[in-house]
C-alpha cells in the first residue's frame, strides 16, 4: 500500500478545503487505487483495516480499525471549493454516508460524480503524491502543504500570497495574525516535512509594508 501513488488535478490540489489527518489519509489511500487515465474508473472502494494500516503504520495496528472508522464518520459532511475557469465549484468529495461495516473491520466509499474529473483522466496539470513519503506525517496542514509544494517539484520552489495560502487551507477565519498561523501551521509543518518527509524545505517571508504578505519556499529532496 506504501507504494501507492495519489494523483490529483492541480486544481483540486489548490483547492480550499479542510479534512481530519484520518479523512486526508484514507482519501489518499483511495485516490491512489484510481487510474489517472481511465475514462471508465469506478468510484466506489472498499479499504480494510488492514490496508489502512499498512499505508500509515505509524498509527500502530491496535488503532487501525478506530482510525479507519475516524475517517469515514464524517467524511460526506466534507466540502471542496475549487476555483475553475474564473467561477468556483462547491462539491463533495463522496457520495452519500462512507459505510462502515461493523465486525469486517472495513469501509466502502463512493466518490461524487463532480470529484471524478479531478481524479481522472489527467492528460496534463496534475500531480503524483506518493503515500510513502507522507506516511509518517501526522498533521493535516503538513500533507497539505507538501502537496503544494510538491506540485512544484521541477522548479524547487513555490510562492503562495498569505491571502491565497490561507484560502486553500480553509482557514480564513482562523489564526488571523500572521504569528498565529506561522506559530499553529506553518513551523508545525514545516518541522514535519524536515524530519518526517522525503524533501527539506526552507521558507523566505516577503513583506509588503509591516505585514507578511507572501511566503517564498524552497525546497528539494533528501
Amino acid at each position: 500500500m506504501k507504494n501507492l501513488v495519489a494523483y490529483k488535478s492541480n486544481s483540486l490540489i489548490e483547492a480550499s478545503y479542510k479534512l481530519s489527518l484520518q479523512e486526508q489519509r484514507l482519501l489518499l489511500v483511495c485516490i491512489g487505487k484510481i487510474n489517472p487515465l481511465n475514462t471508465t474508473q469506478n468510484k466506489t472502494f472498499q479499504i480494510t483495516s488492514h490496508e489502512f494500516f499498512n499505508a500509515f503504520p505509524d498509527m500502530g495496528k491496535e488503532n487501525a480499525e478506530r482510525r479507519l472508522q475516524e475517517a469515514s464518520d464524517k467524511l460526506a459532511e466534507r466540502w471542496i471549493y475549487i476555483q475553475w475557469q474564473h467561477k468556483e465549484e462547491k462539491i463533495r468529495w463522496v457520495q452519500g454516508q462512507v459505510k462502515y461495516f461493523t465486525g469486517e473491520a472495513k469501509i466502502e466509499l463512493v466518490f461524487s460524480d463532480l470529484i471524478m474529473p479531478y481524479l481522472t483522466q489527467l492528460k496534463n496539470k496534475f500531480t503524483g503524491i506518493s503515500i510513502k513519503n507522507i506516511s509518517s506525517l501526522k498533521r493535516t496542514y503538513s500533507i497539505r502543504l507538501y502537496e503544494l509544494l510538491i506540485q512544484y517539484k521541477e522548479v524547487g520552489y513555490r510562492k503562495i500570497t498569505v491571502e491565497a495560502f490561507r484560502s486553500m487551507l480553509n482557514v480564513e477565519n482562523k489564526y488571523e495574525h500572521f504569528k498565529d498561523l506561522n506559530k499553529f501551521i506553518l513551523l508545525p509543518a514545516l518541522h514535519e516535512l524536515n524530519t518526517k518527509s522525503n524533501i527539506t524545505v526552507n521558507l523566505h517571508k516577503e513583506k509588503k509594508g509591516r505585514n507578511i504578505s507572501a511566503l517564498l519556499f524552497s525546497f528539494r529532496e533528501k
